[in-house]
């Protein structure tokens, strides 16, 4: 009789976790269910302690669309993980399958490598389940998620957003009230804390259109303006015969030592290069460090800058 339950059980959990994944992973599934210890109730928590727990999934579930599948997401889930000797058995596919099923972990420090273990992954599957961080309340891991974002994830982060407007408005919600109950004291303006950074540069994605931060942008000591994308190489813009440059060395792109315009002139230049001829928005984040910028300039470029993405958002 226990034998019978235990195995029901295990089949559940695999009912459960096929839920969370597009259908054309299926194969790929039944080999990943293979290594998880579905049958150990005997949970070891991070303070050494061993708690028995009966259901290894929480009740609680995610329902998101993803393309023209709706999927089901385990809020929560208590499984020991593989050894790592099944675990690199499974092929690059598999690794991530697992990887995000244990994004669901209950212990943060597990969710946050599991996370980074996703670096530079680029299936779309992926996307719900690190999506979900984006509202969770461990500092460590919205930074993973911002340290990972590029334009690939943004992509997919905006479909999501689209196709799911409801739980792009929990998920971001949920996000503020854990800024107000535990960071605003360090990050007193909204404005300022990683995750509304992240949401923001996901707000402003243009679906079909790359687009990348601002990491720095300032004046170098030959007078130039220089903007210092985040992920974005523009080795070949010189081609647009716009004047605009690209600083492999110090990856950057640049204006001339000024003449006839202003900087702010070469800044509105540069991003409408990169718009217009390189298919790529460049944006100001809060996190964009300013060097050999005077205040009034600053000003002066933030007003531009929003003036433009509010412009794209009327349309």
């Amino acid at each position: 009789m226990i034998s019978w339950l235990r195995k029901y059980r295990f089949k559940e959990y695999e009912r459960r976790l096929k839920k969370a994944f597009p259908k054309h992973l299926e194969d790929d599934l039944k080999t990943v269910f293979s290594i998880i210890p579905f049958e150990l109730n005997s949970i070891k928590f991070r303070d050494g302690s061993v708690h028995e727990i009966k259901n290894l999934i929480n009740e609680s579930k995610i329902k998101v669309k993803l393309g023209n599948e709706e999927l089901e997401i385990p809020y929560r889930l208590h499984f020991n993980e593989p050894s790592k000797i099944q675990e690199n058995k499974l092929t690059n596919r598999q690794k991530v399958i697992l990887n995000c099923i244990y994004l669901r972990h209950h212990d943060g420090y597990l969710r946050e490598r599991r996370l980074k273990e996703l670096k530079n992954v680029q299936e779309s599957f992926s996307a719900p389940f690190t999506f979900q961080l984006l509202g969770e309340y461990v500092f460590e891991i919205l930074e993973e998620l911002y340290n990972q974002l590029n334009d690939t994830r943004l992509e997919q982060y905006k479909r999501i957003a689209l196709e799911n407007p409801k739980y792009w408005e929990q998920t971001e919600n949920r996000m503020i009230s854990y800024w107000n109950a535990y960071y605003r004291g360090e990050f007193p303006y909204l404005k300022n804390y990683v995750g509304k950074i992240v949401f923001n540069q996901i707000r402003f994605k243009e679906i079909g259109k790359r687009q990348d931060e601002i990491i720095e942008l300032g004046i170098d000591s030959n007078e130039r303006l220089f903007i210092k994308p985040k992920n974005e190489h523009f080795t070949m813009i010189y081609r647009t015969a716009t004047e605009v440059h690209w600083d492999q060395s110090n990856l950057y792109l640049y204006s001339p030592r000024p003449r006839n315009w202003t900087y702010l002139d070469w800044f509105n230049h540069i991003i409408n290069v990169t718009n217009n001829e390189c298919n790529c928005k460049l944006v100001l984040t809060n996190r964009t460090k300013w060097t050999n910028i005077s205040e009034e300039l600053q000003r002066k470029i933030k007003k531009e800058s929003h003036n433009k993405v509010q412009n794209v958002h009327s349309r």
